[in-house]
């Protein structure tokens, strides 16, 4: 696992994931929506696994 992500929990809110990336909010959801990085939904809520940003980071799909 990447070590800058240690501090951060195993499942990460939008917000905390556009701080990692350096991107807005609104950047994610359309990260999300275009199946770059996939998440879960817990209701309304959206949560993105860490291994799930992991595998986002290391594709070449960005």
């Amino acid at each position: 696992m990447h070590d800058y992500l240690i501090d951060y929990p195993p499942v990460m809110s939008v917000d905390d994931v556009a701080e990692i990336l350096g991107v807005t909010p609104r950047t994610v959801r359309e990260l999300i929506k275009q199946g770059a990085i996939s998440c879960i939904k817990v209701g309304r809520l959206i949560r993105i696994p860490k291994d799930r940003l992991v595998n986002y980071l290391e594709s070449d799909n960005h």
